[in-house]
């Protein structure tokens, strides 16, 4: 008789509840769930329970090999039938009565013709899907999703490129997984980790209309460039992760064998360390489905780690300029076959110095017309577009959830600003100085009073924060934060703390601002105005997201003057009403300075570089 016992059986059963408790969907790496299974069941070799798990009909594994899943209809209430099944198997071999043999033949037709109906039902849903986005509906989805397509330029080739872009049937989007356009260009092992494994019901707008635009080949049968300027939290990693892997894979040939100590052919550059560990997690598991393997780069950690990652061969590279920059510099890394090039945060990277280096790194890379680049931005000033016009070929840009605001940008043509997440609820408050320690303590009291839901402390300088969080934690709060002065490891222990709840309360600098996704952040709270307006954005952007609803507040000082006018704008047009104290301020707004010669700038954008001029004698 066959009981738990019998170590394959415990074993399968181990490995159905660890998969259970999963968060990324019930899939984990193979391996790692056999070495778990292992420890739990006391077996000595994984290798084993690794056989078992593979010949089991309660999982699901990767073509690659390296990844499990529950198969559809094992979890949860539905984990009897495969019981059940080898219930009747078991019977069957030991001679079993013939209304057994009966039941069984009955249920295994019944499910046959289920599993034909919903086979027959599936392969209809493109054809529906797909012929419901006709010209009319397209217009009327992107509306409703605040999606724009438009071409590089805004002279009248420009606009003439817009209407003939948006009346290109292979840009309109792919609103769902089986649309017709989905199905036929993204590889099928990526959509099943999207529906099957993390249970994604539709693509998300930014995901919907960049996939078309990335891999709709022109009459050239050269795929465009692209430029993605979106709202914080919309889902962009994947935008650009899902084309990209898929023309590596299509490029293998739909091999899983790769060579050796072989070069990158995707490079995505971020400008913070955790923004670039977040984009590596999701290739890192995408990737690892059709056998591309992705590695993360970034300062404050032994060079010598990534060099030996880098020498045993990979596929996909997510890095910060600076660090890149010195393995470049040591060749340490060679980037010449790269052609999925991704500039995620542009305008971060910018603002934070990092143009020249960013610069150098894309010259390592593959020619402009042999590579297929993406940029995002969350604004289109006229610095990124510059780099824009200089580093991609004649891209596509792709607006989404924006909606423009009177603004910054002073004589330049364009004027693309911020568009702030309306489920946001925004409270500015007026305050001196010396009163925002009480008033934060009265503020943590009414926000955060169970002490489980997850509050986000934005302070400006790092010894402000160091000093907020020793000032807390005397007070009795458990609290943790980020800033440039921590180590690496500990900035990701604090984040890791802080997103499964742990540590509910974190102060933080702006490097906590851009592109994290942190989930469930019920609360915001500004104790120092940003510098800037598009950080004050972005900030705020970290609650409220995945369709829920958050609140930010914000402590504003006379200081903060000079950004009053900018404030009261992004309040306006998120359909907030802006209190008297602030509107005391004026309602004028800045125009943008050079970040290295204030006013004095040139107008255009950045200073070209000094070049020097030689002569041939001294009489010239």
């Amino acid at each position: 008789m066959v009981s738990e016992d019998n170590p394959s059986e415990a074993a399968i059963k181990a490995g159905k509840k660890i998969l259970e408790r999963q968060d990324s969907g019930g899939s984990m790496k193979l391996k790692s769930l056999a070495k778990k299974v292992a420890t739990k069941i006391d077996h000595d070799c994984h290798k084993t329970v690794k056989k078992w798990i593979k010949k089991s009909d309660m999982f699901d594994v990767s073509e690659c090999g390296k990844h499990v899943s529950l198969a559809d209809g094992k979890s949860d209430g539905d984990g009897g039938d495969g019981d059940k099944k080898k219930e009747l198997k078991r019977k069957r071999s030991s001679g079993g009565d013939d209304a057994d043999k009966s039941s069984s033949s009955g249920k295994k037709k019944s499910k046959k013709d289920k599993k034909q109906k919903k086979e027959k039902q599936s392969s209809s849903a493109p054809t529906t899907s797909g012929s419901a986005l006709d010209s009319s509906n397209v217009v009327q989805w992107r509306k409703e999703q605040k999606i724009v397509l438009m071409d590089a330029h805004d002279d009248e080739d420009g606009k003439a490129a817009t209407k003939v872009v948006n009346a290109n049937k292979g840009y309109y989007p792919y609103s769902t997984f089986d649309a017709p356009g989905c199905v036929a260009e993204i590889d099928p092992i990526l959509l099943k980790q999207c529906t099957k494994v993390n249970k994604f019901v539709n693509p998300s707008p930014i995901q919907a209309q960049c996939w078309p635009v990335l891999l709709h080949s022109g009459d050239d049968g050269k795929r465009r460039d692209i430029v993605g300027i979106a709202e914080t939290g919309s889902g962009k990693t994947l935008a650009f992760a899902m084309p990209a892997l898929t023309a590596m894979h299509k490029e293998d040939g739909g091999s899983h064998k790769k060579s050796k100590g072989r070069s990158p052919r995707m490079l995505v550059l971020a400008p913070t360390r955790e923004l670039a560990m977040q984009v590596h997690q999701v290739l890192d598991e995408y990737g690892s489905t059709v056998s591309l393997k992705s590695i993360v780069i970034y300062g404050g950690v032994p060079k010598y780690e990534q060099k030996n990652e880098l020498r045993k061969g990979v596929d996909c590279i997510v890095a910060t300029p600076g660090r890149l920059k010195d393995l470049i510099s040591e060749e340490a890394v060679d980037l010449s076959n790269v052609s999925q090039l991704v500039l995620d945060e542009a305008d971060r990277m910018l603002d934070m110095g990092f143009e020249e280096d960013v610069r150098f790194i894309i010259g390592q890379t593959k020619a402009k017309e042999q590579r297929q680049t993406a940029m995002f931005s969350a604004t289109w000033p006229a610095v990124i577009q510059k780099i824009a016009f200089e580093y991609l070929v004649n891209p596509i840009r792709v607006y989404v959830g924006f909606e423009s605001i009177v603004g910054s940008n002073g004589e330049n043509a364009i004027d693309d600003s911020l568009s702030a997440n309306k489920r946001v609820t925004q409270i500015v408050e007026v305050i001196e100085d010396r009163a925002r320690d009480a008033r934060l303590r009265q503020l943590l009291n009414q926000y955060h009073s169970s002490r489980d839901n997850r509050i986000l402390i934005f302070a400006l300088y790092k010894k402000e924060v160091e000093r907020l969080e020793n000032q807390l934690k005397r007070d009795g709060w458990k609290c943790t934060s980020i800033h440039g002065n921590k180590a690496q490891d500990a900035r990701t222990r604090a984040l890791e703390e802080f997103k499964s709840g742990k540590c509910p309360l974190m102060v933080a600098t702006d490097v906590a601002a851009r592109g994290l996704d942190i989930p469930n952040v019920e609360v915001v709270l500004n104790f120092t105005f940003p510098l800037t307006i598009e950080d004050y954005v972005h900030r705020i952007g970290r609650t409220g997201r995945a369709g829920k609803t958050g609140i930010s507040h914000t402590f504003f000082q006379t200081g903060d003057k000079s950004h009053a006018g900018e404030l009261q704008q992004v309040m306006k047009q998120a359909g907030h009403s802006v209190p008297d104290e602030l509107m005391k301020f004026g309602s004028t707004i800045k125009k943008k300075e050079h970040n290295l010669y204030g006013n004095f700038g040139p107008r255009g954008g950045p200073m070209k570089k000094a070049t020097k001029i030689t002569f041939d004698s001294d009489n010239e």
